[in-house]
């Protein structure tokens, strides 16, 4: 198997080239020093240089997080195996590039000069409590023979990233939503180390799915994240409702975090921090809701261990935040939905798309803050194997054009769309517009951007094309 080895500000890291010779992999590159001991609880820290050449030839351990079995559902679909190794020292990230050719010392673009290939940094969802770079669904392969350097990063979660307390203080760093934190200085090590990779470092797009697509929403919605990059991808993430629709306060969360350390019986962040990580794990698994919260019977970790507003990092409401004065960045929006997803009773227990009309939301404040129309869509594809329809994610599978890992019995027409849905997504990555044409030339479908007076969706599916966003939805209960 041929390596090839680059240089980045803190060393020099090996690759391999795939079975595609075109498209080398770096897996398990770290971008800040190991959040560990003293380091646990604070914003990442910069890493040492090393010496020598650091081979980066496997994913790093996943970060600390309670395993899905294979009978359960998303166990099934991203068939993440149970005894994958987990650790507290979990910050590294995984780059796919199709630019570089040689091996070893000797590798290098052809020409010589950097090609400055458009990047895609991906934040992975799991409700803040789980995910990891290494889901198959993830592959980067594909993305990167279009000519796009991809990037999967990964970031502290649980009680390990979104815990906060009264006594963690620094007089100029956040001292909460250190996950979010993670992904921040994941997209600067990038700006600053792409190009060694044929990446360009003014033209990155920062995605995400679910929890991660809520990610990029803070990504975007943070003043210290300005002039990290330039696009944004949300996929499924709730746009301006959800769980997006109000963070708690800074004292609300400290206040859990006081109630934690109690139930653990210490009276110290530093001996909260001496307690091994499987055990803080366990305990943070089995630590009940806030007795106000009025959530009672809803998983407990996923009320405890959120983000918040802290300050710093994020200082207001998400609707707030993207519409605040002075904001020096203006960004292109590609963000959608499932059909249906996070869909709860409404009116005489109509079904209401809760997420969608989220998205819907965010789309009108996007341009009311000043940025260009984004780019909607409505993924619609019951996928094959069960009745599970078109859940939670399952345009994953599609956007990363990885359905030949995946378990499900696809036919010809799903790996046609899957290449659609991926040339799509690599011409907005390149240039802001997914419209254009295919790899090889292949036409696409026209995809108008967002009209708040006429609200349509590229509707993904067998057919597709552009539809009414009151279409399969309430149009009654579209935001104003």
């Amino acid at each position: 198997m041929v390596s090839r080895q680059v240089i980045t500000r803190y060393g020099a890291v090996e690759g391999l080239a795939l079975e595609d010779p075109n498209v080398t992999a770096f897996r398990g590159v770290p971008f800040a020093a190991p959040p560990v001991g003293r380091l646990r609880w604070r914003a990442p820290q910069p890493l040492s240089p090393w010496d020598g050449v650091l081979r980066t030839h496997d994913f790093a351990p996943i970060g600390m997080q309670p395993m899905s079995r294979p009978d359960e559902f998303y166990g099934r679909e991203w068939a993440v195996d149970p005894a994958t190794p987990r650790s507290e020292d979990s910050l590294y990230l995984n780059i796919w590039t199709p630019a570089l050719r040689g091996s070893g010392g000797e590798a290098g673009f052809p020409g010589g000069a950097s090609p400055r290939l458009p990047v895609l940094v991906w934040i992975y969802g799991g409700a803040y409590q789980c995910g990891t770079t290494s889901e198959k669904e993830f592959d980067g392969a594909s993305l990167a023979r279009r000519g796009i350097v991809v990037v999967t990063v990964s970031y502290r979660l649980n009680v390990f990233g979104f815990f906060t307390h009264p006594d963690l203080r620094h007089p100029t760093d956040p001292t909460a939503n250190f996950g979010m934190l993670d992904q921040q200085a994941a997209i600067a090590w990038v700006k600053h180390n792409i190009d060694v990779f044929g990446g360009d470092p003014g033209n990155i797009t920062v995605a995400g799915q679910s929890a991660g697509s809520a990610s990029v929403l803070a990504q975007c919605a943070s003043a210290t994240s300005d002039g990290l990059f330039r696009r944004a991808i949300m996929q499924s993430g709730g746009g301006l409702g959800v769980f997006n629709e109000h963070l708690w306060s800074l004292a609300e969360s400290q206040r859990n975090g006081e109630r934690f350390l109690s139930s653990l019986g210490v009276g110290s962040i530093d001996e909260a921090r001496a307690i091994p990580a499987s055990e803080l794990l366990d305990a943070a698994c089995e630590f009940p809701v806030p007795p106000d919260s009025g959530r009672e019977g809803e998983w407990p970790m996923l009320v405890n261990w959120i983000p918040c507003i802290d300050g710093r990092f994020l200082t207001g409401q998400y609707g707030a935040s993207l519409l605040r004065d002075g904001r020096r960045d203006r960004r292109e929006l590609l963000v959608g939905n499932t059909t249906g997803e996070f869909t709860v009773p409404g009116p005489g227990g109509t079904p209401v798309p809760e997420g969608e009309l989220g998205n819907i939301r965010l789309a009108k404040a996007w341009i009311e803050a000043g940025n260009p129309a984004p780019f909607f869509y409505r993924f619609d594809v019951q996928m094959p194997g069960d009745d599970a329809g078109a859940f939670h994610s399952s345009d994953l599978w599609f956007t990363f054009n990885s359905l030949h890992t995946c378990w499900r019995p696809f036919s010809g027409w799903h790996y046609e769309l899957s290449e659609t849905m991926c040339d799509c997504w690599a011409n907005f990555i390149r240039a802001g517009d997914p419209n254009g044409e295919g790899r090889g030339g292949k036409p696409l479908p026209h995809w108008d951007a967002f009209d708040p007076a006429r609200p349509q969706a590229m509707r993904f599916g067998r057919e597709s094309g552009m539809e009414p966003l009151g279409a399969n939805s309430t149009p009654a209960l579209l935001p104003a």
